[in-house]
């Protein structure tokens, strides 16, 4: 009897394995079925495994509701294959097989015949994103008929440490119809499960453009420029993933190579970051960038299995972490100095930072096998769609930055309309600083241009002729640009005009203009050369720190006096000379000196000299080409007998 026993239990260990290598899916009534017979499986990689007519008795069996790692082929890494007998369904409808999501990659053969493939197997295989429900069509013959089914897979050595190989659940056998429609439904749920991402995309690619359009209205603002190209360019990495996804391309590429891709946006996040905050470019913000480059090689490397995966997560976030500290550091410290728009940023950074280090450390820990949980910190999920804080942190950040560039394009529109009311205004005042037509002269011809480096500048003259045939002249430079010279320039003309009635000399005009001007300018001052000729040719000169003038090529000596303004008891003495017919007189600015060509040089004196005797459009132009770098006035007069 127990001989007969032992029999009946080694004949029954010899047939189970025949039975269980096959499965008959004819008989459903559902229009498809889940193949849950377990299949032969063995590890390595043989290319006569797909074939109908192999042996495969002496390999073990598997089931197929979960992974090889976790039926003794732990850590496990590379090719393995399963095969199984399947009887196909006695029907005239389109048959097709499922065989799910398979970690990295897989091919279908279907006696012998390679029939399809989910992820990347050929020319070299490679970590794939894959849909979880595939249709692979059916030859119509094959229908009713038992066929062998071969599976070769390909697991990456990368993430070995978290995810097991083959099979996660039942392959599926029937209706190609309904296995096509599964498949649709499967790529609505991929397509709705990035939907929350997708959005967050699409805001920043909308800002991005607005950001964009903003910086073509106002180009001086280069942020505006860089927060465009961070935001699309974000959008745009997303996008590129995303796709890669939806193709069931590389895990590789996407998740490992698109950090080298995303350095450019990293900057011009950076540059935008920095600009917005109006902060030097110092060694916080060179750092700033620099840590995106290690970021970049450590999840590389983890991806490529140069280390280990969790390595490489671990040192993204390892870096993550003083990028967004320096970040935060640089916002407070505008803060602090009073840049009221850093207000705005300071907690969706601090908060967008917290999720994103949260999640980093989270994913590596998953990726060490030391976590179930993936990285993401989900905010609300139906099973379908899930939105995660990062996404809720990455709109409160974006609609904050959109927010200050409202804010700031806002000021900056009111604050060119006060420009340009202002400089309305400066215009018309400096046409009083200059006459619109030189008086005639008995005594003398005059010529003069003024050519101002700004819209609005700070140097005037005018001639006042007065009763007894003589002529007073003036030529003067307020310190300073803009409404303000311009309004003090004006200061100065109506004193003058009321001096040039006292019949007083030019030491003494200035003396009395010092005397009204001191302490009511600002701090600033005004160089004066106020000269007197008489219908003679007689000529007295006095100086209040302008350049002195030339008579015939060569500069006049005489006492060069304080500026007006910065001393009530400042003293100014006069020297007279006596101009010959045909003698020049030439008064100019310092920006004829001052003049600067691209090397450095300045125009200088002596080119000053050498040019005194040609016309005032002559000097003038020539010291501009030369390089303007202020205001040029010269104003020339030549002695005549009769005008």
């Amino acid at each position: 009897m127990r001989r007969a026993c032992l029999l009946f239990f080694a004949l029954l260990a010899c047939l189970l394995p025949l039975e269980a290598q096959s499965f008959d899916g004819s008989e459903s009534s559902q229009g498809v079925a889940a193949i849950d017979s377990p299949w032969r499986f063995h590890p390595g990689d043989d290319p006569r495994w797909a074939s109908p007519g192999f042996d495969d008795s002496s390999w073990p069996l598997q089931n197929t509701i979960s992974s090889w790692s976790s039926q003794g082929y732990r850590g496990y890494s590379g090719y393995a294959w399963y095969r199984l007998r399947l009887k196909l369904p006695a029907t005239s409808e389109a048959l097709g097989i499922n065989i799910g999501h398979i970690n990295s990659a897989a091919e279908l053969y279907v006696d012998g015949q390679l029939i399809g493939a989910n992820g990347i197997m050929r020319p070299k295989p490679d970590w794939s994103d894959q849909m979880e429900a595939n249709a692979f069509p059916l030859s119509p013959s094959l229908n009713g008929r038992w066929v062998e089914i071969a599976v070769r897979v390909w697991k990456s050595p990368v993430a070995s440490s978290y995810s097991g190989g083959g099979f996660h659940r039942h392959p599926v056998v029937g209706s190609l119809s309904l296995l096509e429609a599964g498949h649709r439904v499967a790529l609505d749920d991929e397509i709705a499960g990035h939907l929350s991402g997708l959005t967050v995309d699409l805001l920043s690619l909308v800002l991005g453009c607005f950001g964009l359009g903003l910086f073509l209205l106002d180009r001086r603002n280069t942020e505006y420029a860089w927060f465009a190209v961070w935001a699309i360019g974000i959008a745009l990495l997303d996008a590129m993933e995303a796709a890669v996804a939806f193709q069931q391309g590389s895990v590789t590429f996407a998740q490992g190579d698109s950090q080298w891709l995303g350095l450019p946006v990293f900057l011009a996040e950076n540059l935008f970051l920095w600009g917005f905050l109006k902060a030097r470019r110092g060694w916080m913000f060179w750092l700033t960038v620099l840590l995106n480059v290690p970021a970049a090689v450590g999840i590389s490397l983890g991806y490529h299995n140069v280390i280990p995966l969790p390595a490489g997560q671990a040192i993204l976030t390892g870096c993550a972490v003083p990028i967004f500290v320096l970040v935060i550091i640089r916002i407070l410290l505008s803060l602090k100095a009073g840049n009221r728009d850093a207000r705005l940023l300071i907690v969706p950074m601090c908060l967008l930072a917290l999720g994103s280090v949260i999640e980093g450390v989270r994913l590596a820990l998953f990726f060490a096998g030391l976590s179930r949980s993936h990285g993401e910190l989900v905010f609300w999920s139906n099973g379908i769609i899930t939105v995660d804080w990062n996404d809720i942190f990455a709109v409160l950040f974006l609609i904050s930055i959109a927010i200050a560039l409202i804010l700031r394009f806002t000021y900056s529109a009111q604050e060119e309309r006060r420009l340009a009311t202002e400089l309305s205004a400066a215009r018309e005042v400096q046409a009083r600083l200059v006459p619109a037509e030189l008086p005639a002269l008995r005594m003398a011809r005059l010529e003069a241009v003024y050519l101002p480096a700004t819209e609005v500048g700070g140097d005037f003259y005018q001639i006042f002729p007065l009763p007894d045939g003589s002529a007073l002249i003036i030529i003067g430079d307020v310190s300073g640009k803009g409404l303000k010279a311009a309004m003090t320039g004006t200061l100065v003309l109506g004193a003058l005009r009321a001096l040039a009635q006292e019949d007083l000399s030019p030491f003494q005009i200035l003396l009395r203009l010092n005397s009204q001007l001191a302490g009511s300018i600002d701090g600033g001052f005004i160089t004066c050369l106020c000269a007197k000729i008489a219908a003679d040719g007689s000529l007295k000169v006095a100086n209040a720190g302008h350049l002195a003038p030339y008579r015939n090529g060569t500069e006049i000596d005489l006492e060069n006096g304080l500026p007006l303004g910065i001393a009530a008891d400042a003293s100014y003495s006069e020297i007279s000379l006596q101009l010959a017919l045909g003698d020049t007189l030439t008064l100019l600015s310092d920006g004829v000196v001052e003049a600067r060509n691209p090397a450095g040089e300045l125009f200088g004196f002596e080119r000053t000299a050498a040019l005194s005797t040609e016309s005032a459009e002559r000097i003038a132009r020539a010291a501009q080409a030369f390089g303007q770098e202020d205001d040029i006035t010269v104003l020339t007069l030549q002695r005549a007998a009769s005008c």
